[in-house]
Order: structure tokens, then C-alpha cells, then sequence
């Protein structure tokens, strides 16, 4: 049997890193849970962490504490995750790039995500949105562009790493518009907002940060990146209703645990996170920063990681980004 068709039929879902049984666990929390995220404060994901943080911490009773671990492109944060005890008091929130692109672009990890972390639920995708600063004449997706084209190479793009979806996102574009446009790296977030902002690079991708000045009007939205328009931005256009059908470029974030965390405990830990988000106010916080809410099962999460790594590596392939 071929290994996607094992992959469908559960076969090679412990290899996965899915929980232990563990006796223990009728008994937890028995301290404060930290959840790591391993991006800095204000960023995406660790908006959605402290969201949620804050609802878990109201169902179980426990203070959850979220720790602040950027570094390495998120795989600090997440080989932390992976390296602590077992036991349900440690738990991450992480994404697709530290989860499946890295897998693919920085090997070897020091981790495994399918043997050394538990997948407790998918919570959020991204529906970010190319921007520009306003001195940029471009009022359409085909204005950038053909800007690009005339300029290749001059205009810039700020990224919050190689491997992340301000990065890939940008990349996939620039390949299927054929335009070269210079890549900026950034740490995180926040000096990168601020350089666009003094238009000491032209654009990003981005998401729940720059709404606001999307909507201030201190950047342009062009278009955003997913295939269906965010309910944040609701009259800005998809990339592929501007020539580029079929255009797709997403980040999710997730919840995850060490490997041999007890079922009970990871099953706890996702109903409870599926009760936050269909929360109204956290849903309607989530949708207005421009997220999908997803909230799938343990089973289902775990199922996707494979399934994403072999198509990011097609990606990456395409792209020139896989490493040899």
C-alpha cells in the first residue's frame, strides 16, 4: 500500500506523536499551563494565543501563561514544546511554517513534528492582504505589478521570515506574475510595521497587525491572499479574482503538545479550545483581525501534518526553497 494511501486509512497516524493513556490525567491541571507561542507579543499568533489563553484559563481554574519564545523562524518555541514533561502543563501555540514548511526548507529540525509533538487542534487560517505604502502608484494588484515589471528589482517587500506566509506568499506571486521585487527579512512584526509605515519598504503581507491601518488609511490594501476575501476587508479583492485564478496562500496556527501527553488531557485541552472560539466575541475578535475560524479534532490535525508537508515541499520545490 502506498504511504498516502496509509496516511487515509490511520495506519500511520501514531507515528504521529498522538497522546498517551495515562492515569494521571483525571487530575489535571494541577498548576498554571504555560502556553508557549514562538512569535513576539503583537504578532498574529500571539494575539490568537492570548485569546484563547485567557478562555482556557477560565475553564480550567488555573492560570494559563503565555511565554513569548521568537527566535529560529518559531522553531525555538516549538522544539521547547517538544523537549518539556508530558504532563499537560506545557502546551504550544504554533504554525504551518515551524509545523510542515520547515520540515521541507531547514533540515534537520531538532525536532520531528510527527514524533515529538501531539496535535491538539487546528484553530485559525489566514486571510491576509498584500499592502503598500500610499506613496506607491498603484490603486490595483495589476498596478503593483506592472510597477514591478517596470522597476524590476527596485521595489521592496518586507518579510517576517523565510519559510513564513509574508514570505512564501510574496514569492509564489512574484513567480506566477513573473516580477522581481526585493525581499526585506525582518525578526518580527513590529520594526517591520514601522518601516512600511515610513515607506522605507514599499509592501508586505500581513495580517492582524495592519488592519487597523489598512483602515486608517496609513497603508493600501491591494488584495488579499487567500482565496476568499476577508470579512475585515470586504471590498478588497482576492489575488485570484485579479488574474490569478486558483491563487492560494494561507498560514494556520495550532495548538500542540509534547508527544505522550495523556489522550485525556489533549482532548480536554482541544473541546475546550473548540468552546472558545465559537464564542461570539472571540469569534467576532478573530474574524475582524481578518482569521478563518477552523477548529478541527485532534484526529484531523494530525492527519493534515503529513498531508502538508508533502505539499509544501512541492512548493518549496517550485519556489527554489527546498534544501538538497
Amino acid at each position: 500500500m502506498r504511504r498516502r494511501e496509509l496516511l487515509f486509512s490511520g495506519l500511520v497516524l501514531p507515528a504521529l506523536a498522538m497522546p498517551s493513556r495515562s492515569p494521571n490525567a483525571s487530575t489535571w491541571p494541577e498548576r498554571p499551563v504555560t502556553l508557549i507561542v514562538p512569535f513576539g507579543p503583537g504578532s498574529q499568533p500571539d494575539i490568537v494565543g492570548r485569546l484563547v489563553a485567557e478562555r482556557l484559563a477560565a475553564a480550567w481554574g488555573q492560570p494559563v501563561v503565555v511565554q513569548n519564545v521568537p527566535g529560529a523562524s518559531a522553531t525555538l518555541g516549538v522544539d521547547r514544546v517538544a523537549k518539556a514533561a508530558p504532563d499537560g502543563h506545557t502546551i504550544g501555540l504554533t504554525g504551518d511554517g515551524a509545523m510542515v514548511v520547515r520540515v521541507s526548507m531547514d533540515p534537520p529540525l531538532p525536532y520531528d513534528p510527527r514524533r515529538d509533538l501531539a496535535p491538539v487542534a487546528r484553530l485559525v487560517r489566514t486571510r491576509n492582504a498584500l499592502v503598500v505604502h500610499p506613496s506607491i502608484p498603484a490603486n490595483t494588484l495589476q498596478d503593483f505589478l506592472a510597477l514591478a515589471r517596470a522597476r524590476p528589482g527596485q521595489l521592496t517587500y518586507a518579510h517576517t521570515g523565510v519559510g513564513f506566509s509574508t514570505h512564501l506568499g510574496m514569492e509564489m506571486l512574484k513567480q506566477a506574475a513573473g516580477v522581481d521585487i526585493t525581499a526585506v527579512p525582518y525578526a518580527n512584526e513590529g520594526p517591520m510595521v514601522a518601516d512600511l509605515l515610513q515607506g522605507r519598504v514599499q509592501a508586505t503581507i500581513a495580517g492582524a497587525a495592519m488592519i487597523p491601518r489598512i483602515q486608517a488609511g496609513e497603508v493600501r490594501a491591494l488584495a488579499v491572499v487567500s482565496a476568499d476575501r476577508s470579512p475585515a476587508l470586504p471590498d478588497v479583492p482576492t489575488v485570484a479574482e485579479q488574474g490569478f485564478p486558483g491563487f492560494d496562500s494561507v498560514a494556520w496556527f495550532g495548538l500542540v503538545a509534547p508527544a505522550r501527553t495523556p489522550e485525556a488531557v489533549v482532548a480536554r485541552i482541544q473541546r475546550d479550545a473548540a468552546a472558545a472560539l465559537v464564542e461570539p466575541v472571540v469569534r467576532d475578535r478573530l474574524e475582524g483581525l481578518g482569521l478563518a475560524i477552523v477548529g478541527d479534532t485532534s484526529q484531523e490535525f494530525a492527519a493534515l501534518i503529513p498531508r502538508e508537508i508533502e505539499r509544501m515541499a512541492a512548493v518549496l520545490e517550485r519556489l527554489g526553497l527546498r534544501a538538497r
